[in-house]
């Protein structure tokens, strides 16, 4: 499942749920290294096609944020343009529409459910926010028996938003007040809560429906059946207790969850011995689901990215601290060879703070002579544009351009200057003559193209990448070797037609584009573009 960042941070791995308005995508924080579930909610249309945001978006949100131990933590709550995005905890593990696909609970596993859930839905109403959508789809098992209940407040924002008073629940856990978009309090989350226990005992939710007219009928109409018609074996006190719970009128019913779940419990089983029966039944369908799928699994680049910047720092030092020890050599040349070379050595010394540099940016530029050394060097405005946005990728490697230039000049190198010599560079003073190197980058019009080329490459590439998709990695790559052909094609005519350089052919860099082709394919297919974090 490859696409774009979504909220230029998450990384979708797979679509966990699809409901009528809104899907839950499992997805990769590359910043916190991760896993989350996303709800994303697309925003209502005004008659224009345009879209806006719904009346209530703020009741929903605080009802989203409710912190208990039974219920979903949400990190963060986000929109765009035209979608709101609740971004929660990923939880392993299934949810009870997965386990009643096998049959009814057992009186220990219900008992369990119970307490649970009773509890979230109490500090909720506590907290003034109600559920509305209790159902067994957003109740979630995890693998070691815990209870969690998901999506407060969702309800509440797609009623909010314009959509019809059934999306806002569900068909067969709404009581009629609900039904009628009428007055709704604790009581009407009594009446879902019946409804999804009444399931979770008898195998089976009689109350559901495929349309509002038939579900208030089943809710307010027709006399409301009792668990022992499904099932004789449970306790007889059980009818009397949800005919009170599932009663039409909500004054007839508990006055809250915590009193329907008190009256409950002492009919059910034990809810220990139910955690631990609910935590085997969420490994053994997780494991038989799963098998290890790949697609759940983050990219290697998404994996690693958190030890690129200690990596970057130690390199950064190195390689700054040797452009600054290579810069002031200049000194006592020419006005023109020592300015540039104290400027450069100066800039050198600026960014030579491994252990307070938070950036990487830098050190990636400053890998490009070290590229130089191994026949790399033009995969640097590649690797600039797969890694950064537009504008940092095409800074950043115009200057890695001009790095790699001197780098190869400095070490004895003539055009195409992609290579250097890594014994020359270790030695700057050996038989270099550095104020002829730097004229020789500064003032000549084919090393000029050389960097436009470069720059103009990272941009593509970059743009390209925007998707953050392997497509979109590859769709750069191609683009970008064909204009970085033209670019080194275009100064290698230049300095032919000039008699600037002897041996300087047109095609003199096509082995280091080749390897460094090589090395982009192996970069992509390890894994979609990782855009670093704003510095």
């Amino acid at each position: 499942m490859e696409t774009r960042l979504i909220l230029d941070r998450y990384r979708p791995l797979a679509k966990l749920a699809s409901g009528g308005f809104a899907d839950v995508i499992l997805a990769f924080d590359t910043r916190m290294q991760r896993k989350a579930a996303l709800k994303r909610l697309p925003f209502p249309r005004d008659r224009s096609g345009k879209p806006w945001t719904p009346v209530g978006l703020s009741e929903a949100q605080t009802a989203a944020m409710l912190n208990h131990p039974s219920i979903v933590t949400v990190y963060e709550w986000d929109t765009d343009n035209d979608e709101a995005f609740i971004i929660m905890e990923y939880l392993e593990g299934i949810s009870l529409a997965e386990l009643l696909d096998e049959g009814p609970l057992d009186p220990d596993e219900a008992a369990a459910v119970v307490a649970a859930v009773s509890g979230a839905l109490m500090f909720a109403h506590e907290n003034g926010v109600l559920h509305l959508d209790i159902k067994p789809e957003n109740i979630l098992v995890t693998l070691d028996g815990r209870i969690k209940v998901t999506d407060f407040g969702v309800a509440a924002l797609s009623t909010s938003s314009g959509h019809q008073p059934t999306l806002g629940g569900t068909l067969g856990y709404m009581p009629l007040e609900q039904l009628k978009n009428g007055s709704v309090d604790e009581r009407t989350d009594v009446w879902g809560f019946a409804s999804l226990v009444f399931e979770l005992l008898a195998g089976e939710n009689p109350l559901k429906s495929d349309s509002i007219e038939g579900a208030i009928l089943k809710a307010g109409v027709i006399d409301i059946p009792v668990p022992t018609e499904f099932d004789p074996d449970l306790p007889s006190d059980l009818d009397d207790i949800f005919s009170a719970a599932l009663s039409p009128h909500a004054e007839d019913r508990y006055p809250n969850v915590s009193v329907f779940a008190a009256r409950l419990l002492p009919h059910l089983g034990d809810p220990n011995r139910g955690h631990e029966s609910l935590a085997a039944h969420a490994r053994r369908i997780t494991e038989a689901a799963s098998q290890d799928d790949p697609a759940l699994t983050p990219g290697l680049w998404d994996r690693i990215a958190p030890h690129f910047s200690p990596i970057a720092r130690v390199l950064d030092g190195a390689i700054g601290g040797w452009l600054a020890y290579l810069g002031l050599t200049a000194i006592g040349s020419p006005p023109l060879a020592t300015t540039i070379g104290v400027t450069l050595a100066a800039l050198a010394l600026a960014f030579w703070r491994p252990r307070s540099r938070r950036s990487i940016s830098f050190a990636i530029m400053f890998l490009a002579p070290v590229l130089a050394t191994v026949y790399l060097a033009l995969a640097m405005p590649v690797l600039l544009g797969y890694a950064f946005r537009p504008l940092k990728a095409t800074l950043l490697s115009a200057l890695a351009a001009t790095l790699t230039l001197f780098a190869s000049v400095v070490s004895g190198h003539q055009g195409p200057w992609v290579l250097a010599d890594i014994r020359r560079l270790l030695d700057p003073f050996a038989k270099n003559d550095l104020p002829a190197a730097l004229s020789l980058i500064f003032d000549d019009f084919a090393s000029l193209v050389i960097i436009a080329s470069w720059a103009a490459t990272a941009l593509i590439t970059s743009l390209a990448c925007a998707p953050a998709s392997r497509a979109g990695a590859l769709t750069g790559i191609a683009l970008a070797t064909l204009f970085l052909s033209s670019g080194y094609i275009s100064a290698g005519l230049v300095a032919d037609a000039w008699g600037i350089y002897d041996g300087w052919t047109p095609d003199a860099f096509l082995p280091h584009i080749g390897a460094s082709l090589i090395l982009m394919l192996l970069v992509t297919a390890a894994g979609p573009p990782v855009r670093a974090e704003p510095d």
